[in-house]
């Protein structure tokens, strides 16, 4: 599960009856509240919305009491069969036997609750299996920037083909919610990430590029920032990629 299941970069926290599981200013979290949800999860369904006819649903009972409902997506690379999970939602809900959802109607929960301490074995297991994975992580890159909107897609796909071009032997990972870049045992050297109203180009290494990129504190925070108007100069970014790769500035 390690490098197979992420959050999509915004997702919409669509309800809370009293019952909160994350911070909807955070974004859904890895680790306790979402994996584990997801391997004891007592029911999934296609979503029924016609608007999102690729979606399931997902419901389980959490051990606080309450439950738990995840909506997701399942995305595959081209050259791998096993899909990356992204998950969209998530909700809260009261923790009665039988739930009642706007989309699907009544729910019968199973009464095969995990306890406390089932669930935080479960949450060891997952953060053992991430510090472990050393598979490449394509897809899950593939899959975050799938779930980008309009123009942050197109400048996140641009970014990710030049790197693609510039250094073929490329290593990709989701990791702190975002995706990054690296050459197998000398370290990362880039990454992206997604805000508001800017796509932050972001190069990690262990001395100023030349010439320095407009934004950043240092060495290993050197960034170029896109907005919706900017037009990404590709000759310059491949220049900082290439040399970014040459002298990566985070651990492997």
């Amino acid at each position: 599960m390690a490098n197979r299941a992420i959050r999509a970069p915004y997702y919409s926290k669509d309800h809370d009856d009293g019952v909160r599981f994350t911070d909807p200013e955070r974004g859904l979290q890895w680790g306790a509240d979402a994996v584990p949800a997801l391997l004891g999860l007592f029911r999934v369904e296609q979503d029924p919305r016609d608007d999102y006819p690729d979606g399931w649903v997902g419901f389980a009972r959490h051990w606080r009491g309450g439950t738990l409902r995840l909506d997701f997506d399942l995305f595959s690379g081209s050259e791998e069969s096993d899909p990356v999970l992204v998950v969209t939602s998530i909700s809260g809900r009261g923790g009665e036997k039988t739930i009642v959802d706007e989309d699907f109607g009544e729910i019968e929960l199973s009464d095969q609750v995990p306890t406390e301490e089932e669930w935080e074995e479960r949450s060891r297991r997952y953060q053992a299996a991430r510090r472990k994975d050393d598979t490449d992580g394509s897809t899950a890159v593939g899959a975050y920037i799938a779930t980008l909107p309009g123009w942050k897609r197109e400048a996140a796909t641009q970014f990710d083909e030049i790197i693609r071009d510039e250094v073929p032997q490329v290593r990709r990972a989701v990791k702190y919610h975002q995706p990054f870049y690296g050459v197998e045992d000398q370290g990362w050297f880039a990454s992206f990430s997604a805000f508001s109203k800017h796509v932050k180009l972001a190069f990690v290494c262990e001395s100023y590029l030349e010439p320095k990129p407009p934004s950043g504190t240092g060495p290993d925070r050197q960034a170029l920032d896109l907005k919706k108007t900017d037009t990404l100069d590709e000759e310059q970014v491949a220049s900082w990629v290439r040399q970014a790769a040459d002298d990566p500035g985070m651990g492997w």
